[in-house]
């Protein structure tokens, strides 16, 4: 058996060079994983921003989508009335698996071409629960043949939900914290954990007679992989990495055959997921790993970005500067391995070879 392993590696021309052994933050490979974020930071490839991220609650951190682990689950679909304001007696049902989340609702939208509720389209409906007013949208996201052609928006708790409230410039109402309490947006539900306001949501909906019904369903529901918790979609401030732009290149080697697929059959694949590719989250709220070489002034808020740790800040001189607390996402650093393991960014012997 074994033989017959070690005959597929040599088939597939792998090899362990023990002799370029590393540990992940070793000087060397941290200096060029710190060289990389820098140059990418000056070409404005990487940038920080607040944006929509996967959370896992328990390790209080961002995570990749590769540590998402999406799974059938037994799921309620829930039916609510959302009154249509000014119009008494009117209603406008929507469908969600997540009622906790209309706390953070921010519209409804219905399909352009929808002629039930056309007439609806700029007017208000009032969110239950919380007599909050949010406004009816036209949207091509919405598939009008799928349940009641009303789909709730909550840009800060959805992904598709974020891109709809980014194209018709909605706020985003965040109801969470970091451990997966819900915050003060969530009005009386503030302290309850997910699955307890869950709960409470959709008591207080039945006692109001806004709850039109409830089914059984099966969906895919993403976990992660480290502690098995529901992964939960959470506005938060983080670094990324600009990927439509940087997938240029390894887009360009494929269609042009100088790198090629073996089946060819994943040629298509590889080049869709790359034309769909999003802007990548590379921070981590985590205690191990490369820790992002950003400090942030306390006179001036500037933010100085430099390979070598800088003892005042760049714009202004003051001394009151602090390292960012995140490290980076180990995937950077592993992207590195098959040249910063042979002694880049130094001009070695070995990579002149190679």
């Amino acid at each position: 058996y074994g033989n017959r392993i070690y005959s597929q590696m040599r088939r597939l021309g792998d090899s362990c060079d023990w002799s370029r052994a590393v540990f992940t933050l070793d000087p060397g490979v941290s200096r060029a994983v710190r060289k990389v974020f820098v140059d990418l930071y000056k070409k404005n490839l990487i940038y920080r921003g607040t944006r929509l991220v996967n959370w896992s609650t328990p390790l209080e951190s961002a995570i990749s989508d590769l540590e998402v682990e999406h799974k059938e689950t037994k799921s309620t679909l829930f039916y609510i009335n959302y009154p249509v304001d000014g119009q008494k007696g009117r209603f406008v049902t929507i469908a969600t698996t997540r009622p906790e989340t209309l706390l953070g609702d921010t519209a409804v939208a219905v399909h352009p071409d929808d002629d039930r509720y056309k007439d609806l389209v700029g007017k208000f409906v009032v969110l239950p629960l919380i007599d909050r007013k949010i406004p009816i949208i036209a949207d091509t996201y919405v598939d009008k043949e799928f349940g009641s052609g009303v789909v709730k928006i909550t840009p800060a708790h959805d992904f598709n939900d974020y891109a709809v409230g980014q194209r018709h410039k909605l706020p985003l109402i965040n109801i969470l914290v970091k451990n997966g309490t819900l915050n003060e947006n969530a009005g009386p539900y503030k302290g309850l954990k997910v699955q307890e306001a869950r709960k409470r949501v959709v008591e207080d909906l039945k006692t109001k007679e806004l709850l039109v019904k409830e089914d059984s369903m099966k969906n895919s529901v993403g976990y992660c992989s480290r502690t098995g918790a529901v992964v939960e979609p959470f506005l938060s401030e983080q670094w990324f990495a600009k990927m439509p732009q940087l997938a240029g290149p390894a887009k360009t080697v494929v269609e042009t055959g100088t790198t090629r697929f073996e089946p060819e059959q994943w040629t298509k694949t590889y080049l869709h997921w790359m034309n769909i590719i999003e802007d990548w989250c590379i921070s981590r709220q985590l205690w191990w790993g490369h820790r992002i070489p950003a400090w942030t002034c306390a006179k001036c808020e500037h933010v100085t970005v430099a390979e070598t740790d800088p003892t005042a800040c760049e714009k202004c001189g003051a001394s009151e500067i602090k390292q960012d607390e995140d490290v980076l996402d180990t995937r950077f650093s592993s992207a590195l391995w098959p040249f910063s393991t042979m002694g880049w960014p130094d001009k070695t012997e070995t990579l002149k070879e190679r």
